[in-house]
């Protein structure tokens, strides 16, 4: 079941709203956010996820880590 997210990546002037399954990986979700925001921001390697305020692990998918409809996400490099 697809989860409507707002993703905001350092360096870009804009959340994203970003359609994220519940089965990805919070990685695979970083790189949806970094793809969206590819003609402002250049897409880097390494890179935290943080929800609630917290550094999240890459490995968890979006279920794992508790995502609810329109929860906030932000990606900033390593």
């Amino acid at each position: 079941m697809p989860v409507p997210l707002y993703g905001f990546l350092q360096g870009d002037t804009v959340g994203l709203l970003i359609l994220a399954d519940e089965g990805d990986t919070l990685e695979a979700l970083a790189g949806k956010l970094q793809a969206a925001a590819s003609l402002r921001v250049a897409a880097r390697d390494q890179v935290r996820l943080l929800y609630k305020n917290k550094t999240m692990d890459p490995t968890m998918t979006v279920a794992q880590a508790g995502f609810e409809a329109l929860d906030r996400f932000d990606v900033i490099p390593e």
